[in-house]
């Protein structure tokens, strides 16, 4: 009854999940296009979905909430998913989630600029809080992470690459500029330098409400302490 603000996919059971800003998401079948489920989530506008591997959904609201639902496989009510847990976000509104899977980290991005993360427990949808990476001046629009990156497009129309370290803490290592306005969507994929075997990296994609597209690489280096550390940045405008 509203926009829909994110998708999500679950291939392995064969669901499209989509957010919309009437609070709800809707769980379709790929392969008929049915409805199957429509689950009154939040108490406010729903801003980004994410469904893992395991079957596990996260939804992001304005309620300043990350709620988690684990689905009732073979379930016959009419309500085959059940909320696990809700996760506060400190008051403010979340605006966008990513999912690490390999390293079993959620993220959640919000409009006072601050990222928080939750660490995945032994049990299925289980979740313990891991902190705050502060760096933005505005709200979080986008968010991704793979491997030991994480990378955040934010309003204040900068982009940060955030690294997870061995001991689980994160430290900013580079804060991207080039846009004027708001980062709004963004992509990334790591690869490899190939001109310094002892360099990885990544590249990032960028689009922002300034009407410019712009992919960025990364170059980074693990000889100097333990994780990832920032040697170089560049970027082509699309």
């Amino acid at each position: 009854m509203a926009p829909i603000s994110s998708l999500d996919t679950s291939l392995s059971d064969d669901i499209i999940y989509s957010a919309s800003l009437d609070r709800t998401v809707k769980a379709w079948r790929i392969s008929d296009l049915k409805c199957l489920e429509t689950i009154q989530a939040h108490s406010a506008p729903i801003n980004a979905v994410v469904v893992a591997d395991n079957g596990v959904l996260y939804t992001a609201s304005d309620d300043a909430t990350v709620k988690v639902w684990r689905r009732n496989f073979g379930n016959t009510n009419s309500c085959p998913h059940a909320l696990t847990v809700t996760l506060p976000a400190k008051s403010s509104p979340v605006k966008t989630l990513a999912l690490n899977a390999e390293a079993g980290v959620l993220y959640g991005g919000c409009t006072d600029g601050y990222i928080h993360y939750w660490l995945k427990g032994w049990f299925s949808g289980q979740l313990q809080y891991g902190g705050i990476l502060q760096g933005h001046l505005h709200a979080i629009l986008c968010l991704t992470s793979f491997g030991n990156f994480v990378v955040s497009g934010s309003a204040d129309s900068t982009v940060r690459i955030w690294i997870r370290q061995q001991d689980g803490e994160h430290n900013c290592a580079a804060v991207l500029k080039g846009h004027r306005g708001p980062i709004r969507s963004l992509a990334a994929f790591p690869c490899r330098v190939v001109d310094d075997g002892d360099q990885d990296g990544c590249i990032i994609c960028t689009g922002s409400m300034d009407g410019m597209l712009k992919l960025w690489r990364i170059s980074c280096s693990s000889k100097p302490a333990p994780g990832l550390n920032l040697v170089g940045s560049e970027y082509i405008e699309l």
